[in-house]
Order: structure tokens, then sequence, then C-alpha cells
């Protein structure tokens, strides 16, 4: 049996098998607590690299054809305490609800990111004015609708915004946009079968939600969740994510430029606090 070796893990955390079926996974997963889905961020600290040699989208004599991982998320999503997008660095990755908590909680405090629900928000850029357009109507689809997927957006972006052109790779960034804000996460994924024989080949279409509808929370407001932590300020909750990441990982420092200070909280108050009256 292979053990993964070459990164640093949680103190007192035992090693583990290298990945070779979706509930391996889903351990892996469960053991970091958040972890990129594909390799850069960190050496060692990815699902690819805990991947047992094989078993990675691959296809030949030794090995046979597998899809892996690629497949295998479908199995750690629908375990429904398991968050999967594109919320480190924009890259894909997968966190369980403790520390996916954490982020929300950070995040959401956000100015930048709490554009998506109407806010005001000097925008700078113009992604960021695209952005503070079309990411206020995508969520609220989403919200609407309990699911959708990333064509199902893009026609109802595309009719309530008529005057931008919106094309897929601009519809990606507003979903990636809603995923880093922890607005929205992938809730499932419909495998796609193809050709005369309708075989499986890997590709899949993803479901766009939002982690209380997956989590199983409704919010009294815009900005009250029930995930949110009501004892933890985001700046605590900030700390506590670096504080884990470099624990884990500590070549990920290049990682923390996305839990930088340098963005305002918003007024210093815990997320979705009420104003005192």
């Amino acid at each position: 049996m292979e053990t993964i070796t070459g990164i640093e893990r949680k103190v007192g955390m035992p090693g583990f098998s290298a990945i070779d079926c979706p509930q391996k996974m889903i351990e892996a997963i469960r053991h970091y607590g958040m972890i990129p889905f594909f390799k850069g961020i960190a050496p060692g600290w990815s699902i690819e690299e805990l991947t047992a040699p094989g078993c990675w989208f691959a296809e030949s004599e030794e090995f046979g054809s597998t899809l892996g991982p690629w497949d295998w998320k479908i199995d750690c999503v629908r375990e429904g305490d398991i968050a999967y997008g594109k919320f480190l660095g924009g890259k894909a990755a997968f966190a369980t609800v403790e520390y996916y908590r954490h982020l929300m909680n950070y995040r959401r405090s956000l100015p930048r990111y709490r554009m998506a629900l109407g806010e005001p928000f000097e925008a700078t850029t113009a992604s960021d004015e695209l952005m503070k357009t079309l990411s206020p109507i995508a969520l609220s689809a989403i919200k609407e609708a309990g699911a959708l997927e990333g064509h199902e957006i893009l026609i109802i972006c595309a009719a309530r915004a008529p005057h931008i052109n919106l094309k897929k790779s601009l519809m990606d960034s507003v979903l990636q946009f809603l995923q880093m804000g922890t607005w929205s996460v992938i809730g499932d994924f419909r495998r796609l079968y193809r050709g005369p024989d309708l075989s499986y080949s890997g590709w899949q279409r993803a479901s766009n939600t939002t982690p209380d509808a997956l989590f199983g929370g409704t919010p009294t407001l815009e900005d009250e969740s029930p995930l949110l932590l009501p004892d933890c300020t985001p700046e605590e909750s900030r700390q506590f994510l670096i504080s884990h990441i470099l624990e884990i990982a500590p070549a990920a420092d290049n990682l923390l430029s996305h839990f930088s200070c340098s963005e305002k909280l918003r007024s210093g108050k815990r997320v979705g606090q009420r104003a005192q009256h």
C-alpha cells in the first residue's frame, strides 16, 4: 500500500493511503480541511499530487482507463458537507463545512465581494464594473431557482443586461467571482453521455447553488446566513485560515495575498451583525 508523503500534516494527524477511489478522496479532503484540486499552489498540497499512480485521468496499457478524481469529485460534492468551487486564488478547491464557514465569514465581509448583493462599491477596473452589474443578476437567479447550470445563468444575464456582450468566458468569470466571494458553490454535476454508444468520457455540467442551500441553511436577510460564525469576526476567521494553511502547506505563502487585509472589512463588524437601534 502506497502512503502519501512530501507534505507537512496537521499535528497529530496520521498519514493515509494514496487516493485510488472516491472514499479515499473524501478522506483526504476531510483530513486537510481545505485543499486545491490541481497542483501548483504548494508542493504536495493538492488532490492531484495525492492521487495514486495511474488514477489521474489516464489511459494506459498498465493501468487501463480511469477518470479518477475528475469523476470522483462528484461523489465528494454529493456528500453534503464538502464545498467545491474556485475559491482558493480563483482555482478549484475543496473544503469541509468547518473551514468553509470561516472562508464565508471573511470573504462576505469584503466590500468588493458584496457587490454581488447590489451594495455600493467604487469599481476602478473594467472587470469590476462588469462584476458590479452581472454578479447581482447571476446570484439572484441562482437563489430564485435553487440551482442553475452555467449556460442557464448566461441566458438570464444576457436577457437582463442586454447592453453587455456576454460570452461564455465572461460568464465563467462571473461565476468564479461568486465562488471567490462564497456566494455560490458547485452543488452537483451532471455526467454527459455522448456519441452513438452514449459513452461517458468525463464531460460534465456543473450545477451552481448557494452554500446555504447546499448545507441546509436558510438566510433570514441577504447577509445573515446560519452558516456564518456569530462569535467570530471576519479578521479572526482570516487569521484562522492563514494559520491552518501555513501549518499544512508552508510553501503556500503565495496564496496568502488572497487573505490580505488590504481590503477594508465591512464596518469592522461580524458578518450579519445587525445595527443596534
